[in-house]
């Protein structure tokens, strides 16, 4: 999933209509992101604003002289903007709103490579989130428009992650999507549900879920799933991390994703805090059932059938440290990943039947609204999956190292 989430990364979901875009801040968070500026917004009434711009300069192994054979592409030095991100919410009252300008493209470690940040194509342009929020209460609140995610840990902000490459875990997930959505709270507890286009396509078919149990200022749990409730086709439009899940580098979600778009997801994450230590598990399992419907279309060259069950699962330890009265903090995480497939549309990650392990160190510095954080990411793919994929030229290499000189500028 791409939580579009403006505040420190991840822990608990707001009672507020505006809690979408402030999902789960872990409270030892590797790098305060932005935060709520108040303005006043004349008739509005009082209104909020945050912004942030993040940047990098990298340099990864296991490139090819080829774009096509290599995960990892031809570059291997290189400078992109990873993302830029100005909200503006309205946060008390009956009648709410948020608005979310943003851009953004996510390196998936071992997934997908570092692009340009217009590389992610969706449907609203440049609008990440736009709803009005219903809040009759604290305890209740019901939105419609372009909503955020709830699937997952991690977020599409580098900023809210500990480190800014990102897991296989979310690279599968859900982003935004066109429809509506309900936050309940009760005492420590908070369910939400969204209902809506998931992934993108403008097929309203998707049911996500999150329930989150607060069981004090150290402990929380995490429980979230999608459901796919119709059956999406290929010709439909579908967003992707960075291009490349639902829908590829083109958005058509056919190309080698129709299992994405129809799979089904549930996923756990607990976080445990004590002074500036902060551990987060995530556990992620996810697939589709066989679809013979589209098994005589192709789409860009690639068959649309799904002729068994596909499957990916995937784990993560993440970790932030916060280093006592010091501008310095660490963020780290190590994962594992494992899919099961039998056809181009299986291909979840790297390749079907792909198996990889890998993990990540962020230490970083942090003045007032400046960042600089060195991101470094080594994977290694236990299988290379059927046919094979890697990284070098003729995609026959199993490791690869990235390393990112991040820098970032929130308010």
């Amino acid at each position: 999933m791409q939580k579009t989430t403006s505040g420190p990364r991840l822990a608990t979901l707001m009672a507020t209509g505006a809690a979408l875009l402030m999902l789960h801040p872990a409270t030892a968070a590797a790098l305060n992101g932005p935060s709520w500026q108040n303005i006043d917004g004349g008739p509005l009434g009082p209104l909020q604003i945050s912004a942030g711009i993040d940047g990098y300069f990298y340099g990864q192994s296991g490139t090819a002289t080829d774009s096509g054979q290599s995960v990892a592409g031809t570059k291997s030095v290189g400078a992109e903007i990873d993302d830029f991100m100005i909200e503006m919410r309205k946060p008390t009252g009956l009648i709410q709103f948020t608005l979310q300008a943003a851009e953004y493209t996510n390196i998936n470690l071992g997934t997908n490579r570092p692009k340009e940040i217009n590389g992610n194509a969706y449907t609203t342009g440049p609008i990440r989130a736009a709803f009005i929020t219903l809040a009759p209460s604290k305890a209740f609140n019901i939105s419609v428009g372009q909503v955020n995610s709830v699937e997952g840990y991690e977020s599409a902000f580098a900023w809210n992650n500990p480190v800014a490459l990102r897991t296989v875990i979310a690279a599968v997930q859900n982003s935004e999507s066109r429809g509506i959505s309900a936050v309940y709270n009760h005492g420590k507890f908070s369910g939400t549900i969204v209902f809506g286009d998931g992934y993108d396509t403008g097929v309203f078919n998707y049911l996500q879920f999150l329930l989150t149990e607060t069981f004090d200022a150290s402990n929380s749990l995490n429980l979230y799933g999608g459901v796919a409730l119709g059956v999406t086709g290929p010709n439909a439009f579908a967003y992707g991390s960075g291009g490349e899940s639902a829908g590829g580098a083109n958005g058509v979600g056919g190309q080698g994703q129709l299992a994405a778009v129809n799979s089904n997801l549930i996923g756990a994450w607990y976080t445990w805090s004590h002074g500036g230590l902060s551990l987060t598990p995530e556990a992620q399992y996810q697939y589709a059932k066989p679809l013979h419907r589209y098994e005589f279309a192709t789409s860009g060259g690639v068959s649309d059938d799904i002729p068994k069950t596909t499957s990916n699962f995937a784990t993560a330890v993440f970790a932030d440290y916060q280093f006592a009265k010091s501008p310095y903090s660490l963020g780290a995480w190590v994962e594992y990943a494992t899919s099961k497939g039998s056809a181009a549309q299986d291909a979840w990650f790297v390749a079907p039947n792909a198996q990889l392990v890998g993990l990540a160190i962020a230490p970083t510095w942090q003045h007032r609204n400046l960042y600089a954080r060195l991101n470094m990411g080594y994977v290694h793919l236990l299988d290379q999956g059927t046919p094979a994929a890697g990284f070098g030229n003729a995609g026959q290499g199993t490791n690869q190292v990235v390393a990112t000189m991040e820098f970032g500028l929130v308010f």
